[in-house]
Order: structure tokens, then C-alpha cells, then sequence
């Protein structure tokens, strides 16, 4: 019933993008912005999972995928941390670094001891470790992990 919560919520980002102005969304007419070279993070990335300011983007986190002694693709999981205070979101910030290691740790783990080959990925799953790591470095109830994509690239 998880998953179908978590479609539910992309569907209404979905929708909420799609409605969206065309500047709002970075596209439209030139001038009056900030020079390319000092953009967002945000930007950097690609689109933006919502233009809330509680919203901390984080670069999509890969992990290969093996099966019969072999690599047979590549789990990559889209996802951003919903942080409310501006104090949590500098303490993200600070430790980025760590933040992704760990998101990296335990996408192996999830690749190479939960996940079979052939499979749906759980995004409960995933978003159950990357919820844990998160607690665990920024501190229990400080950020939600709010997942994008999961995908698995197939080789």
C-alpha cells in the first residue's frame, strides 16, 4: 500500500509541474537571472522535485546491480530531503559529502542483498534505508527523504 502512496505523491508532483509557467520551470524568455555559472544546485541537477524552499535536491545515487556472477545493470534512485528549518538544511549542506556516501552504502546493500534481478525494486525499501541514514547523520525527525525515481538500467 506504501508504493501506492508514493505513485500517488509523484503523480500530484507530476501534475503540479505540468501546470506550472514556463519560467517557473526555468524555460521562457532571457535576462534579469543570475549568470549561468552561479546556479542553483537545483539547476544543476535537472528538474526540481517542487519549488518549496524546504526542499533539498540531492544527486541522483547509483548503485550496480549483479546476478549469475555478473553486472547486469545499474539501480539508480532519484531523491530530495524535505527539510522545513533552515537550520537542518545548512546542517544537510555541511555534510553532503557524508550524506551521499551513506545513501551510496546502502544502495549496495539493497542492490547486492535485498534485490533480485528481474524484480520491481521496493521503493518502501530503499526509502526506509535512505530514512534511516538520513537519521542517523542529520538527526531522527530533522529531514524526510522524499524519492523520485527508482530505476534500473538494464546492461
Amino acid at each position: 500500500m506504501k508504493v501506492l502512496d508514493h505513485i500517488l505523491r509523484l503523480l500530484a508532483v507530476c501534475a503540479l509541474l505540468c501546470a506550472a509557467p514556463a519560467h517557473a520551470l526555468g524555460g521562457g524568455g532571457g535576462g534579469g537571472g543570475a549568470p549561468a555559472a552561479e546556479a542553483a544546485p537545483e539547476e544543476a541537477l535537472g528538474r526540481s522535485l517542487s519549488h518549496a524552499n524546504s526542499y533539498v535536491r540531492i544527486e541522483p545515487i547509483r548503485a550496480s546491480v549483479q546476478a549469475d556472477y555478473r553486472m547486469r545493470g545499474l539501480l539508480q534512485v532519484g531523491l530530495a530531503l524535505d527539510a522545513p528549518h533552515s537550520r537542518t538544511r545548512q546542517t544537510i549542506a555541511e555534510r553532503q559529502l557524508w550524506l551521499r556516501d551513506a545513501y551510496s552504502q546502502a544502495m549496495l546493500m539493497y542492490s547486492g542483498r535485498m534485490y533480485r534481478w528481474g524484480d520491481i525494486p521496493d521503493a518502501d525499501a530503499i526509502a526506509r534505508l535512505l530514512q534511516a541514514e538520513t537519521d542517523r547523520l542529520i538527526g531522527p525527525g530533522q529531514a524526510t527523504v522524499v524519492l523520485d525515481t527508482v530505476i534500473i538500467h538494464a546492461n
